[in-house]
């Protein structure tokens, strides 16, 4: 602006330097008018072709490292939030992983509710959840912000032609009653998609998908995809979504995360295909892969073990070396998530974290992320202060 405005001052004393007797009067106003209206034809073109969002699509692209996750709940109560970044940093913890879908969906679901879901629609940044992500940059966190896919009740509830159906009628609901979108809808990618999009120009370092996968409880044996696609496999499908986020997300150059059942690492060809989940597959559109490896989720006599949760160092270890063993040769960082959470594990407490963590390191992997659903990371915190 203070260009145009220099080169306008410019040219009227250059003229009247040149003209020093000519009459100033109406053609002077008319000169102006001329001079400030090219000044705003140039700035409209500025601004049109100005990116605001500058920063975040040429910043230097970054995985999670030591992370904790974070309810939408708990990042919006101020005093909660702070002690445990406070507790957090100072047990070596880096990366906060943060509930997105409250903040991004509103925005995206009208339009998902008028069927006006495009792929080129104008999105804009949430701005709460914007200066939060820039708060935590500040302290020094790396941000994850983590989107769940295909089990969604509020796409169902906007949007039911787009959910699974019930084979007995009405809508498809898992074993803790919630609806799933149909994983082989096109709109439904796009839409979880978009959202991503609007995470990363939110400043998220990293988007991390959750139920990336298809439901597998055993009411799913009963239910209707209204998309399906036989000649496609669910592994197929799963993967067109990833080629999808991929594409669209290049250019924020944001890294691309996946939570992954950590059963699959033992190849079964029946939890493959049944979930849509296959290491290697999905490997080539991520930067990050995250192998949900809580010894408490294997069913009890698993590998032989009567009861699995109580055996940390033992399932996360083999976990990982055939995670490993799967993405050999792949460039996808291993970044698991360990059990943060007393569930069948009599033996909880400090030492099962430090287990899990040995785990780790033993199989030459310094990443890791501690999930507790009620963000209760007191023994974790512990834990990682002792090591």
């Amino acid at each position: 602006m203070l260009i145009y405005l220099r080169i306008y001052f410019l040219i009227e004393a250059k003229l009247r330097q040149s003209r020093p007797c000519y009459n100033w009067g109406v053609p002077k106003l008319a000169f102006r008018a001329l001079i400030l209206s090219l000044i705003l034809f140039f700035l409209l073109i500025f601004f049109e072709s100005f990116q605001p969002f500058d920063e975040v699509i040429f910043r230097t692209k970054r995985k999670s490292e030591r992370g904790i996750y974070i309810t939408h709940h708990l990042a919006q109560t101020p005093q909660l939030f702070n002690s445990i970044r406070q507790k957090a940093k100072a047990s070596g913890i880096n990366t906060i992983v943060v509930d997105g879908d409250f903040f991004l969906q509103p925005q995206l679901l009208s339009q998902l509710r008028g069927k006006k879901i495009e792929p080129d629609i104008l999105l804009s940044p949430n701005p709460w959840f914007t200066n939060l992500i820039k708060k935590l940059h500040n302290e020094g966190f790396i941000v994850t912000v983590r989107l769940v896919v295909f089990k969604d009740d509020q796409l169902a509830k906007v949007r039911p032609d787009l959910a699974i159906q019930n084979g007995g009628g009405g809508l498809y609901r898992d074993g803790l009653k919630e609806h799933w979108a149909d994983p082989y809808s096109k709109e439904v990618h796009l839409y979880k998609v978009l959202l991503a999009e609007r995470a990363a120009l939110c400043g998220a370092d990293e988007i991390q998908f959750d139920y990336i996968r298809f439901p597998v409880d055993r009411a799913a044996s009963q239910a209707i995809f209204p998309f399906e696609q036989k000649e496609l496999s669910r592994v197929a499908i799963i993967s067109s979504f990833l080629k999808l986020a991929k594409q669209r997300l290049r250019k924020y150059n944001v890294s691309l995360a996946a939570d992954v059942f950590g059963a699959v690492a033992w190849q079964l060809y029946k939890d493959q295909e049944a979930l849509g989940q296959d290491f290697r597959q999905m490997a080539q559109y991520l930067d990050v892969i995250s192998p949900m490896l809580y010894p408490s989720h294997f069913h009890n006599g698993y590998d032989n073990f009567a009861n699995p949760g109580e055996h940390p160092y033992y399932f996360l270890s083999t976990g990982l070396k055939k995670t490993q063993e799967l993405l050999s040769g792949e460039t996808v960082a291993i970044v698991p998530w360990l059990q943060g959470f007393n569930l069948k594990s009599p033996n909880f407490g400090p030492s099962y974290i430090l287990e899990q963590i040995k785990a780790c390191e033993d199989n030459g992997i310094r990443r890791f992320l501690i999930w507790n659903a009620r963000n209760d990371y007191s023994t974790s915190f512990d834990a990682l202060k002792a090591k």
